[in-house]
């Protein structure tokens, strides 16, 4: 009896040695990662409307390439506003 479940377990061993792990390595392909479309307002004086239009990251991307420093912890709104005052 007890050949007989070394016997199964020798086999089930087996079988998944060359069932399961005789397979080909694959080389894991990187996915292309989406580029954000982002508008740049870079060395161009932003209107009120086309800073609506951005994300708070865009908004502080395009303050931080004005020289701006914004507070990523205000709302949109106060960002808008705190970007057009110091831009000016």
């Amino acid at each position: 009896m007890e050949n007989i479940l070394l016997y199964i377990v020798i086999g089930a061993i087996v079988l998944a040695v060359v069932l399961g792990w005789n397979k080909p390595n694959k080389k894991a392909i990187p996915k292309p990662t989406a580029k954000p479309t982002t508008t740049t307002l870079d060395n161009v004086a932003p209107s009120k409307a086309s800073l609506q239009k951005l994300t708070k990251k865009e908004i502080d991307n395009a303050a931080a390439a004005q020289g701006v420093k914004l507070d990523a912890r205000e709302t949109k709104a106060k960002m808008i506003d705190e970007f057009l005052k110091q831009s000016k």
